[in-house]
C-alpha cells in the first residue's frame, strides 16, 4: 500500500482531472455538433491521454529528484525526497516509466489502426511536446512558456483529438479546428492555471535549482494577476462557444461554479504554499469538470 501511495504521488494521480476536463468538452462538442460517438475509440483515447500525463509527471518527478541532488538541496527542504526514498525506489520508478511508455505506444498504434494517419501525426506532435516539456537540455517546464504549452497541448489538443477519433475524416476541416479553440478555452485556461499555481508555490525552491519559470519573470504578484485573467478568459471563451452553438446551452450550468472559483482564488491569493493551497486549483478543475458533466448529462436527457 505504501508503494502504491508513492507511485500515485510520483505520477500526480490527482492531476489527471486536467486530462479529463478537455476530454469531456470534446465529447460534449461531438455529441452536440455531430450527434456521433465511437465508444471503443473514445475509451482507447482516454487511456492514452491518462498514460501520457502520468508519464510526463513521473519523468518530471524523477528529474526534480536528480536536480535536488545535483544542486545539493537538503532532504528536509524538498518533498521529492519523501517520494523517492532511495536509489532502489528510483530504479523502480524509471522501470515503471518505461513500462508506461511501451503501454502508451501500443495503445496509440491500436488507435491509429482504428482511425487514420491524422491521429498518428497529432499523437507524434503531442509526444514531442511531452518530451520537450521535461526532457532535453532546456525543458519547456523550466522556462517562461510552461503554462502556455501545458494549456494548449492538454486543453486544446486533447479536445481536438477527442473529436477527430469520433468522426469520419470527411468532416475534418480547419474551420473545425478553429471552433474547438472556443470549445476547449476553459480547459486551456484551467490547465494553465494548474501549472501557474504549481510554479507560484515553488518559486523560491525553483530558484535554488536554477529553474526560471514564468513566475520568475513577472513575480508572484504578476503571476496572481495572470491566474485571475486565465479564469476570466476561460469563462468568456465558454460563453462564446455556447452563443455560437458549438456547445449545448445546458453548458451554462458551468457558470454556477464562478462563486466557488472566486472563493478558492481568494484563498490562494492569501497563501501560496504547495501543501496548503495548491490543492485549491485542483479543486477548481474538479468543480469545472463536474459542472461540465452535469451540463452534458442534462443535454443528453432532454435533447
Amino acid at each position: 500500500m505504501q508503494k502504491l501511495q508513492k507511485v500515485l504521488k510520483m505520477v500526480r494521480f490527482n492531476s489527471l482531472i486536467a486530462t479529463i476536463l478537455p476530454f469531456v468538452l470534446g465529447i460534449s462538442f461531438t455529441l452536440y455538433y455531430f450527434n456521433a460517438i465511437n465508444v471503443l475509440n473514445t475509451i482507447v483515447f482516454l487511456l492514452i491521454c491518462c498514460l501520457m500525463q502520468m508519464i510526463v509527471n513521473l519523468r518530471d518527478s524523477i528529474k526534480d529528484y536528480d536536480n535536488a541532488k545535483d544542486f545539493a538541496v537538503e532532504q528536509n527542504q524538498d518533498e521529492v525526497f519523501a517520494k523517492i526514498g532511495h536509489e532502489n525506489d528510483l530504479k523502480l520508478f524509471k522501470a515503471l516509466c518505461y513500462a508506461m511508455i511501451l503501454s502508451g505506444a501500443a495503445l496509440a498504434l491500436y488507435l491509429v489502426y482504428l482511425t487514420n494517419l491524422t491521429i498518428l501525426l497529432l499523437g507524434l506532435f503531442s509526444t514531442l511536446i511531452g518530451y520537450l516539456y521535461t526532457g532535453g537540455k532546456y525543458p519547456i517546464e523550466n522556462g517562461p512558456l510552461g503554462e502556455l504549452f501545458s494549456g494548449l497541448t492538454m486543453g486544446y489538443i486533447i479536445t481536438l483529438a477527442c473529436v477527430l477519433v469520433n468522426i469520419p475524416t470527411t468532416d475534418y476541416s480547419w474551420n473545425l479546428a478553429w471552433k474547438l479553440i472556443f470549445v476547449s478555452g476553459i480547459a486551456i485556461c484551467a490547465i494553465a492555471n494548474i501549472m501557474l499555481a504549481n510554479n507560484t508555490c515553488d518559486y523560491e525552491a525553483d530558484l535554488k535549482v536554477n529553474r526560471h519559470t514564468f513566475v520568475s519573470y513577472v513575480g508572484k504578484k504578476g503571476a496572481l494577476k495572470f491566474y485571475t485573467a486565465y479564469y476570466v478568459l476561460g469563462y468568456l471563451l465558454l460563453l462564446i462557444a455556447i452563443i455560437l452553438r458549438y456547445l449545448p446551452i445546458e453548458m451554462l450550468v458551468v457558470f454556477l461554479t464562478i462563486p466557488i472559483i472566486i472563493k478558492n482564488t481568494k484563498r490562494f491569493f492569501a497563501v501560496q504554499v504547495k501543501k496548503e493551497t495548491f490543492i485549491l486549483t485542483i479543486k477548481n478543475d474538479v468543480v469545472l469538470l463536474i459542472s461540465s458533466l452535469v451540463g452534458l448529462l442534462i443535454y443528453l436527457i432532454f435533447k
